[in-house]
Order: C-alpha cells, then sequence, then structure tokens
C-alpha cells in the first residue's frame, strides 16, 4: 500500500513536466509565441475551429480569463514526444482576441529577442539570454578545470536560473539550469530556436525521459532533461 502511494505522489510530481506545456499562468499574463511558424488564432477553442489570423513568432499575447485551461489539445513534435496543454483566449498586440495553443507560449522571450547588435560584454548567448530574463546574482563563479579545458565557470541568476559555460579542446558545452516553473516543453522550444535552427538532418530522440537533438553533420547536439526537479539544457558544440 505504502508502494502504491509513493508510486502515485512521484507520478503526480513528475508528470507535469513532461504532460503539460507551459508552467502556471493566469489572465492578465503576456506570453510569448514559441511556435517557429507562428501560431493560429481562432474563433473557437478547437483545431478546426474559423482562422482569425496567425500570430508571428515572439509576439506577445496577453492572457484572458474565458475557458482558461478548460479544452485540452496535444501536437506531436516528433515520436515519443508530444507537446500537451489547452487551448487559452488571448488579445493579440492589435486588439484581436481568440483561442490558441499554450503549448507553444511561454513567460520566457524567444532567443530571436536578443538585438543582433549586442556589443555587451555579457558573455555567451546563454549568458546573455538568461540576463534578458533576470539579473546576475554576484559575479561568476570559476570552476576546476583539466589541461584541456581553457576554461570553465558558472554564472546564477536572481530567479534561479543558472549557466554552466565548458570551453577547451575538442568542444564546448553550455548547460542552462531553468528557474523552478519553466518546462521541459519550454527548455526544448528554447534551445532548439537558439541552438539547433541553422542546423540542417537533425535527429530528434527521447529516451529514458532525456530529449536529444543531434545535427547531421554530429557537429551540434542538444538535450534536455529533469534533475532534482529541475529542467536542464544542455548545448553541445564539437570542434
Amino acid at each position: 500500500m505504502k508502494n502504491n502511494a509513493l508510486f502515485l505522489f512521484l507520478t503526480l510530481i513528475l508528470l507535469p513536466s513532461f504532460a503539460f506545456s507551459i508552467g502556471t499562468y493566469a489572465a492578465g499574463d503576456k506570453l510569448t509565441v514559441h511556435a517557429a511558424s507562428g501560431l493560429i488564432l481562432r474563433e473557437t477553442a478547437s483545431p478546426t475551429g474559423t482562422k482569425i489570423l496567425t500570430v508571428e513568432y515572439g509576439s506577445l499575447l496577453i492572457v484572458q480569463a474565458e475557458g482558461l485551461k478548460k479544452t485540452a489539445h496535444s501536437v506531436t513534435v516528433f515520436p515519443g514526444f508530444t507537446i500537451k496543454g489547452f487551448w487559452v483566449k488571448v488579445k493579440t498586440a492589435n486588439g484581436k482576441t481568440g483561442f490558441v495553443f499554450d503549448g507553444y507560449l511561454s513567460k520566457y522571450k524567444t532567443p530571436g529577442s536578443l538585438p543582433n547588435d549586442d556589443d555587451s560584454d555579457v558573455g555567451t548567448i546563454q549568458e546573455r539570454y538568461l540576463k534578458m530574463h533576470s539579473p546576475a546574482k554576484g559575479a561568476k563563479v570559476n570552476l576546476p578545470k583539466g589541461e584541456t579545458r581553457y576554461d570553465r565557470y558558472k554564472v546564477a541568476y536572481t530567479n534561479g536560473a543558472e549557466v554552466e559555460v565548458d570551453m577547451g579542446e575538442g568542444g564546448s558545452s553550455y548547460t542552462i539550469r531553468f528557474n523552478p516553473g519553466i518546462t521541459v516543453e519550454e527548455a526544448y522550444l528554447i534551445g532548439k530556436a537558439m541552438w539547433m535552427e541553422d542546423e540542417e538532418n537533425v535527429k530528434s530522440t527521447i529516451s529514458k525521459g532525456v530529449i536529444s537533438l543531434m545535427s547531421g553533420d554530429e557537429m551540434s547536439a542538444m538535450y534536455v532533461s529533469v534533475k532534482n526537479g529541475i529542467v536542464n539544457l544542455v548545448m553541445q558544440h564539437a570542434d
């Protein structure tokens, strides 16, 4: 009986990371579109609802109270990985209202929101991206490194996120540990846009709860997993 209760408890606390697209949000919240081809705004909470318009990638939408998280929907991204969520009523920047699938929405901005001409000394794109959402918490912390590694450090942010950078011979690795509340699905969409967007023949798989993306030339890779309740996004590039 105790084992069954433990299993049920673990299922309930672990399932949301993979079962639902976005963490908690409420009426009035501003969410960003992370669908690369945009999201269709519909008159009703249904994939067959009349199309009003396509909301572009990176656009902000304001959550409306009506029908909040009542109608479920899902999209299979690749075999074994399905983004599940709900239809949500939103308002666009130009005042149009309608329903979109929240599986491609996030409180995090898109990586494309970073200015191309940023000449700051913040560091890697991962550091710049996290700093866009929350100030750094203190200075970077240098980490032990072997003879073949020329730089290894981590930076923490006030919202609880952190990034670890490891650069050296053979390649580089960048690990984002997101603040609590960010889901696997959000991390997948963020990482794919940040790291794999220009790669060709990308192979996507999921095994033992780890989402893996590998470029066709096997020079770039991305992994999304959950460790100790925190979503980890690892981005690697081989030299």
